[in-house]
């Protein structure tokens, strides 16, 4: 049986065949969404002149990138100040990141600065190792879709104590959301 654009039906199935309902036609422009919706997280939350096209530029020295590790800090030990039962049941920083304010593109302080932002990923925050970069990935350019999956579960993570979530994050929310009340399943905690 023959269907409109030259497309086959098995046996016993109705209707069109199921296409897939994903919008981009390649990985490279799905990472290149989620980096401009970092870019924009990003240059919301702290006044940078960042896009897509230089987000890891801007990221390579690892001074925005720490400083983002010690805003979310900050914001973690207020959430425990203000919620601290709530707090006992989620991971939480509990120290900021050093930092040297002076790192230059591929000089040793900007690998520095980005290697204590990987080890306060893992060590304060907890992030899973499927999800983390290495310092080469981001100064080098070798893994760019590692860095932006660890910068969205970073993202996710922060959310709890307050701090804006990209938009990806919001709206993965906002469909679990709609599940769970779809469903009728108890909220998460």
């Amino acid at each position: 049986m023959s269907q409109p654009g030259g497309h086959r039906r098995r046996p016993g199935t109705l209707g069109p065949p199921v296409r897939s309902i994903r919008p981009f036609r390649s990985s490279e422009q799905y990472l290149e969404a989620m980096k401009e919706d970092l870019a924009e997280w990003l240059r919301d939350l702290y006044g940078l002149d960042i896009d897509a096209a230089n987000f890891l530029q801007v990221l390579e020295t690892g001074l925005v990138l720490c400083r983002h590790a010690n805003a979310v800090t900050e914001a973690a030990l207020a959430f425990l100040a203000e919620a601290p039962a709530r707090a006992q049941r989620i991971p939480m920083p509990r120290a900021g990141v050093r930092c040297n304010g002076a790192a230059q593109p591929g000089t040793f302080q900007a690998r520095d600065n980005v290697s204590n932002f990987i080890q306060w990923c893992r060590k304060e925050m907890g992030i899973q190792e499927v999800l983390m970069f290495e310092t080469e990935d981001l100064v080098l350019r070798k893994n760019v879709k590692n860095v932006v999956l660890c910068l969205l579960e970073l993202g996710r993570r922060a959310w709890r104590f307050g701090v804006a979530a990209p938009t990806l994050v919001q709206l993965e929310e906002e469909i679990d959301q709609e599940l769970r009340t779809e469903l009728a399943l108890p909220p998460p905690d």
